[in-house]
C-alpha cells in the first residue's frame, strides 16, 4: 500500500530517474460555480507526462445522478489504455485547484482504492505547489503512454449506497459526515444544479473538506490536525462513519482525512446529496431551499 501523499520532491526524483512503475494523472474539476474547461487548462499546462483524466465521462452514465462509479470494466478498461496503468503501477494523482490545493484529486484516489489498487497517493499541495518548486511542465494533449493491463477488484466497503444512508441515520447507527460548504449545508446558498434544493440530511454532520487543508501551505493537515477537525465537530471515527457531499467528490476529501487518521476503509456515499435529495422523504430533510435572492 502506497502512501496516501507524496511530496513533490520525491515526484521529482521518481520522474527523474524514469522510474516506468510511476503514472501521473490529472483529475483537476471545476468547483461549483466555476466555468472552467479543465482538458483545456491541462492542454496550456500540466506537469510533464501526466495525463488527463476526464471525471465526468468516466462514470456511470445509466443514471441520472451525476459522477456516479462506473463499472469496474469501464475504469479499467480507461486507465489500462488512456493512462498506461497496470496492477503493479504506483498512480499518482492531482489536481490544479488553487483556491484550496486540493479538490478532486481524492476522488479518483477513491476510485482506485474501489477497484482494488492501495497503490495510490496524491500529490500533496496539486499543481500550484508543482509549479511553484520549478517541477517540469508540458504542453498539449495527454501523451501516448504505453497500454497498461488493469484488473479491476471493486471493493464494496468503500462505497455507500442510498439505503446504507437512510436507515443507518434514522437508527442512528451511522455518523455522516458532509464535506459541502456550511452555506448549501445550511441550506443558505444554492446547490450547482438549480433544480436541487440545499439543505441537508436530518442527523448529518457538516465538515467542509477544506478544514483538512493547511491555509497557508495548501497542503494536507497532519494525523493530528485531521483527528482535532473530526473531534471538534463531535465526529468520533471509531464508530461507523459515511462521507458525503454534493456529488461525492469532495467526500473523498474526508475518507482520505480519514485515512490520515489511520482509519482507511472509511466509506464514500457514491451519490451524495444528489441522491439523497432526489430519493428520501421530506422528514429525513432539513433546511431545504430552492429560492435565493439575487446580490
Amino acid at each position: 500500500m502506497a502512501d496516501p501523499f507524496v511530496t513533490v520532491s520525491w515526484l521529482k526524483d521518481a520522474l527523474a530517474r524514469g522510474d516506468s512503475s510511476v503514472r501521473v494523472i490529472d483529475i483537476s474539476f471545476p468547483m461549483p460555480g466555476e466555468k472552467i474547461d479543465m482538458a483545456e487548462e491541462f492542454k496550456k499546462k500540466h506537469i510533464a507526462g501526466a495525463t488527463y483524466f476526464p471525471l465526468s465521462e468516466v462514470r456511470n452514465k445509466d443514471t441520472k445522478f451525476a459522477l456516479m462509479l462506473p463499472s469496474p470494466e469501464v475504469f479499467a478498461d480507461h486507465v489500462s489504455k488512456v493512462h498506461g496503468v497496470s496492477n503493479n503501477t504506483h498512480v499518482v494523482v492531482y489536481d490544479r485547484n488553487t483556491k484550496f490545493g486540493l479538490f478532486s484529486a481524492c476522488r479518483l484516489w477513491w476510485m482506485f482504492r474501489v477497484f482494488g489498487h492501495a497503490n495510490v497517493s496524491v500529490l500533496d499541495g496539486g499543481f500550484g505547489k508543482w509549479c511553484s518548486e520549478d517541477g517540469a511542465t508540458a504542453d498539449g494533449e495527454s501523451p501516448a503512454v504505453e497500454v497498461g493491463s488493469f484488473v479491476a477488484t471493486y471493493q464494496a466497503q468503500y462505497v455507500m449506497q442510498f439505503t446504507d444512508v437512510s436507515t443507518g441515520l434514522a437508527s442512528k447507527s451511522v455518523q455522516v459526515c458532509d464535506a459541502r460548504g456550511g452555506p448549501r449545508f445550511n441550506g443558505e446558498a444554492p446547490e450547482p444544479n438549480p433544480k436541487l434544493p440545499s439543505g441537508h440530511m436530518v442527523g448529518a454532520t457538516n465538515i467542509p473538506f477544506f478544514k483538512m487543508l493547511q491555509s497557508d501551505t495548501k497542503t494536507f493537515k497532519s494525523a493530528d490536525g485531521v483527528r482535532e477537525v473530526f473531534a471538534s465537530c463531535n465526529v468520533d471515527l471509531a464508530k461507523p462513519t459515511i462521507m458525503s457531499c454534493g456529488s461525492g467528490v469532495t467526500a473523498c476529501v474526508l475518507a482520505m482525512a480519514a485515512f490520515v487518521a489511520g482509519l482507511p476503509g472509511m466509506p464514500v456515499f457514491d451519490g451524495s446529496w444528489t441522491e439523497f435529495v432526489q430519493s428520501a422523504e421530506s422528514r429525513q430533510m432539513e433546511n431545504l431551499q430552492f429560492e435565493f435572492k439575487a446580490e
